[in-house]
């Protein structure tokens, strides 16, 4: 061996011992565990929190080792925990547990630290933080958030390059008056966008109004929009009754599925924009309103002009502010984190928190391609809830309800909730959630594929709150 062999050699065990001081004296209570929860190396901080040696802790797994640890779950599910209390030996500290991922997505292992201790100092700053973001609640609850509205703009996930620049544009049209044309396929969001827009523009302390365009019968449209007085027709309300226009005035409308509006409306709807104001059927006064117009589509509305379906003039006048709205496929970085807000609302509602994902289980949603968007995501979520009898639902479990193998029922059945009528639910709301996702939302396609009429579709999206 020569001497350079040597050096080089003498070198690389200088470089570890290097390595070796820094990880020992600039991180406390450093931890590294293989995807298996078995530890693999541990720092000398590690050695005297825990009153252990390393030679004899490495190759045991974590649960016998150390008390309330996380480390083994995180390996599993590969979804890092930040800044979480632990207690360890009678005292809390705050932890970090992050997964060491590969390039093909999977878990290696998982790095812990001890962020700092929990003093009593700690504990009374901490309480005081969250005692002002309670504060900040209430007042973004009373102030911003619309008793109209569910939705802000902390529900518009955007982690992806496509969905932040959807998000930003969103932000910067809210504070404007300005129409706002929300386009994208069914189910990616766009009312949440409208509400979002809606709650954190000038007009958040008026009314929201919804106007779903697919849903009203051609006859009713100009009554639905517009109002009518007494007796304006066979059937209409005594004393009259304001239309969808008159109810948003000083708020925002929001017109929904706005290709399907038929195109004898859409000439008045123009009025309307241009002139502000409106007049009720069966009268000759006009009533002022002030209303911004946030509209909504999952067609190609140039298509639609070039076809003479939609009128050009209309489309100029809403397409002001188009905020294009991603398909969930190609935002695939903001899968997980709506999978798991999904999850958690889902746990709250119906009071399930033992069941978590694994990491294969994220993984299959990430792969599979979503035709329906977040509607058939949050759809799959509540049937996989429902029916996997195991408290770890793996990605197995995911393939199996997304291809809806008629076993499913059989093999993941939970008994209490197993009784026929909950069942039927759960195929019916399957059955029509793939028809509106198979129809790209197209109610009466949807419908001819389910072998119902479009009536007793739109009774059934009602009973399931999928409307």
């Amino acid at each position: 061996m020569n001497d350079t062999t040597y050096k080089n050699i003498a070198n690389l065990s200088e470089n570890t011992l290097l390595l070796k001081k820094v990880l020992d004296l600039s991180l406390k209570g450093l931890q590294v565990v293989d995807e298996n929860g078995i530890i693999m190396y541990v720092n000398e901080s590690f050695e005297t929190i825990h009153n252990v040696k390393a030679e004899n802790v490495i190759g045991r797994h974590v649960t016998e080792v150390i008390e309330n640890t996380r480390m083994h779950i995180v390996a599993k599910t590969g979804i890092e925990e930040r800044d979480d209390l632990q207690l360890i030996h009678g005292h809390e500290y705050v932890v970090s547990r992050i997964p060491i991922i590969d390039d093909q997505n999977s878990c290696l292992g998982v790095i812990g630290v001890i962020r700092f201790e929990y003093t009593e100092q700690l504990k009374v700053l901490t309480k005081k933080v969250e005692k002002l973001e309670q504060e900040l609640k209430n007042f973004a609850k009373k102030n911003v958030l619309h008793s109209d509205t569910s939705y802000g703009v902390e529900d518009i996930i955007a982690v992806a390059d496509s969905s932040r620049r959807a998000k930003e544009v969103a932000l910067r049209g809210a504070i404007s008056d300005s129409t706002v044309l929300l386009l994208g396929e069914s189910g990616v969001g766009k009312e949440v966008y409208a509400q979002s827009i809606h709650n954190l523009s000038k007009r958040n302390k008026g009314p929201f109004i919804r106007m779903n365009c697919s849903a009203i019968q051609e006859s009713l449209f100009e009554s639905e929009l517009f109002g009518y007085e007494d007796g304006a027709f066979t059937g209409a309300r005594k004393g009259g009754k304001k239309g969808k226009f008159e109810l948003a005035h000083s708020g925002t409308i929001f017109l929904d599925e706005i290709g399907d509006m038929p195109i004898h409306t859409q000439s008045k709807l123009l009025r309307v924009i241009q002139e502000r104001e409106i007049e009720r059927l069966g009268s000759e006064k006009t009533t002022e309103i002030d209303v911004r117009i946030i509209a909504a589509t999952n067609q190609n509305l140039e298509l639609l002009v070039d076809q003479k379906k939609f009128r050009s003039d209309l489309y100029y006048r809403l397409n002001v502010i188009p905020i294009t709205i991603p398909p969930l496929r190609n935002r695939i970085l903001d899968i997980p984190v709506i999978v798991k807000k999904i999850w958690e609302e889902l746990q709250k509602k119906r009071g399930v928190y033992y069941k978590t994902l694994d990491y294969s289980a994220y993984a299959a949603l990430e792969k599979h391609n979503w035709p329906g968007n977040i509607r058939e995501l949050k759809n799959v979520l509540e049937r996989v809830m429902a029916v996997v009898s195991q408290d770890t639902i793996t990605g197995n479990h995911i393939q199996t309800i997304i291809q809806g193998q008629q076993n499913v029922i059989v093999d993941f059945c939970l008994k209490e909730d197993c009784n026929l009528s909950k069942l039927i639910q759960q195929t019916e709301r399957g059955a029509i959630s793939m028809a509106l996702a198979r129809s790209n939302n197209n109610r009466s396609q949807a419908a001819k594929i389910l072998g119902i009429s479009r009536a007793l579709l739109y009774k059934r999206m009602n009973e399931f709150n999928m409307v």
